[in-house]
């Protein structure tokens, strides 16, 4: 009952910021304090409550919009299973998903790069930030005739690991089963994931080969047969390492993992990165103040130490969840995609423009 109440209470803060934008620039002390926790009593998830910075709520759509709980309009949504395994029975909405979904970006064949990304949205696994971190990086990614995929995966407060890792392993091997259907070469079908979100993308990036499926009786079907290596992982502002709490997002800590702490090293992306990691490109505020630079520099370096090719770009920033950078005044944060595409345009997955 708790967890009915705390849910519940999350999408009523939501609601009641239906009338404007919410900017950390304009009210500084809106969200966490320096110990990570938000001022206001509570953990607040990355990506998930107002005042978190450069984020906007309404219940409509628009580039401005970070969080939504209404549907993308004329984009077909996908569920990942015939028959989900081990759903849970609560009410869902468009930011808590009972059963994993795809929504599909997909451009005209005759334009089609041949690349595909698939979208983690974030939300500290206890909401989504869609659109801002899904459909609205889909809808670019589209323009320049890439294939994106916007994966509502479960979350706690109903779903934990192992579960959300699944989502995601199945969503990037149902893509690739998929590939001549969606105009995408498998092999270039990479991950993008921010905040939280970015933590489940690394964790697809170093986790890959887990073997993990669903607990009996899920049979398994040829799908999961599929490697669920991305080719590359597209990083912003991510949660990284679980182990320290004065790096790690505890809120995301918490609701991926119900605080097992034999988990925190295992689900920690930085510490399993070897010479097969997928390149990644990170971008991140230096002063993040909500999940720290740290964490990304972890990755990095984690990278650098296997050989694996990295690019981050560090922000003179506090701001976190920013999305596309439409609500921030600052130019240079807003040009993270452009370079996301160059950083794929050096390594052959898309054509040079």
């Amino acid at each position: 009952m708790l967890k009915v109440i705390r849910i519940l209470l999350i999408f009523i803060v939501v609601s009641l910021c239906i009338t404007g934008i919410t900017s950390a620039q304009e009210f500084p002390e809106a969200g966490p304090g320096a110990d990570g926790t938000n001022k206001t009593g509570g953990n607040a998830p990355g990506g998930a409550f107002p005042g978190a910075a450069g984020r906007s709520f309404g219940g409509g759509r628009g580039e401005n919009t970070m969080v939504s709980m209404t549907p993308p309009a004329n984009v077909t949504r996908i569920n990942l299973y015939g028959k989900t395994p081990n759903v849970v029975t609560f009410t869902e909405n468009e930011l808590n998903p009972m059963e994993p979904t795809l929504d599909l970006y997909v451009p005209d064949a005759a334009g089609a790069t041949g690349a595909g990304v698939l979208l983690c949205p974030g939300g500290g696994y206890e909401m989504l930030t869609v659109p801002g971190e899904g459909g609205t990086i889909a809808e670019f990614f589209k323009a320049h005739n890439i294939a994106a995929f916007v994966l509502r995966y479960r979350h706690g407060p109903q779903y934990h690991y192992p579960t959300t890792l699944l989502d995601a392993q199945r969503a990037l091997r149902h893509i690739k089963a998929h590939a001549k259907e969606y105009n995408v070469d498998p092999d270039r079908v990479g991950v993008f994931g921010g905040s939280a979100g970015g933590h489940l993308a690394a964790m697809l990036s170093t986790l890959y080969d887990n073997r993990l499926l669903p607990e009996e009786p899920y049979a398994p079907d040829p799908i999961d047969s599929l490697s669920a290596r991305p080719a590359f992982s597209l990083l912003l502002y991510p949660v990284i390492d679980l182990t320290d709490d004065a790096v790690t997002h505890r809120g995301s800590r918490s609701n991926l993992t119900q605080d097992r702490t034999d988990l925190y090293e295992a689900l920690s992306p930085w510490k399993h990165v070897t010479r097969d990691t997928p390149p990644a490109f990170i971008v991140h505020g230096s002063n993040d103040f909500l999940v720290p630079v740290k964490n990304s520099l972890l990755y990095y370096e984690a990278c650098l130490k296997a050989h694996v090719p990295v690019e981050m770009h560090l922000l003179d920033t506090p701001m976190h969840g920013f999305g596309m950078g439409a609500n921030l005044n600052d130019e240079t944060a807003k040009e993270w995609p452009e370079q996301a595409l160059r950083f794929m345009s050096r390594h052959g997955w898309i054509p040079a423009e």
